[in-house]
């Protein structure tokens, strides 16, 4: 049987090449972060480099898939610039390419900001999910192929079946997450590895749509809050509800946010099983 996901020992600097063919590679450097891909960074000059994303089995293949379809559709749709994704193909194996974006994960300074940064990211973060969340859709345009669950909530439960042991899926329920709400468009995966900063700390850009579809707004929000230090909670809160003019239900939000701590550490877990986290 053909295999038609990636594995380490693979030849990515001729297929990295190949998708670069005017330019020339000066630095190939495997990120070593990649749980669901094999992740290169492919240096150009200081100013110029690209990130390919390689998917280790079948069900992150598809949502490579995903991914693509999900960031061209609202691409230019919102005020914040977003991944500029290219799916590319090496013998019927999809992966994905695109330009880095210049500058820092919001991962690598959340804990460095100041109060007033605080708030402006936290402002920032707000404005994007209010954005996201009230953007006209239909859903026949989004996803153009047959690939992987449209709805996050059918996504996250094929992920837990397939990816989590069977003592780490005790605490799912999806009945009772977000109940089943499926009335607007969701990142999905949002946490702070996915939102670059600038050098003046505001977001350049929001990356990796590949658990993105249809979902609530609890989602989005309870997802950014569970990943974030305490101190960003009441501002994310408090501008989301300002901009939205709707007041969010606290319990919910406390409730999700644990069920996204639940599949974090039930995903790591089964990561460090198969060696690739350690």
């Amino acid at each position: 049987m053909i295999k038609k996901y990636f594995v380490p020992d693979e030849n990515f600097k001729c297929m990295i090449q190949n998708c670069l063919p005017n330019k020339e590679i000066k630095d190939l450097n495997l990120i070593s972060t990649g749980w669901t891909n094999i992740v290169y960074e492919a240096k150009i000059d200081e100013d110029e480099s690209y990130f390919f994303r390689f998917p280790r089995d079948d069900f992150w293949i598809r949502t490579i898939v995903k991914d693509c379809e999900f960031a061209k559709y609202i691409n230019g749709k919102t005020t914040y610039l977003t991944s500029d994704l290219k799916l590319k193909n090496d013998n019927n194996r999809f992966f994905s390419m695109h330009k880095k974006v210049k500058g820092v994960s919001l991962t690598d300074k959340m804990n460095k900001l100041n109060s007033k940064e605080i708030e402006n990211v936290s402002y920032e973060i707000a404005d994007f999910m209010n954005q996201l969340h009230n953007l006209k859709f239909n859903r026949d345009e989004i996803f153009t192929c047959d690939n992987i669950g449209l709805n996050l909530i059918d996504f996250l439960n094929e992920l837990i079946e397939l990816h989590l042991e069977n003592k780490n899926k005790k605490f799912w329920n999806y009945n009772e997450f977000s109940k089943k709400d499926n009335s607007c468009l969701v990142h999905g995966d949002f946490n702070p590895g996915n939102i670059i900063l600038d050098e003046n700390n505001h977001i350049a850009a929001v990356i990796d749509f590949g658990f993105g579809g249809f979902g609530n707004k609890y989602f989005d929000v309870s997802r950014i809050i569970g990943r974030l230090p305490k101190e960003y909670k009441e501002p994310i809160i408090r501008n989301y509800e300002k901009l939205s003019g709707q007041k969010l239900d606290y319990e919910k939000l406390d409730d999700e946010i644990g069920i996204w701590s639940d599949i974090d550490s039930g995903y790591i877990s089964y990561m460090r099983k198969i060696g690739i986290y350690k």
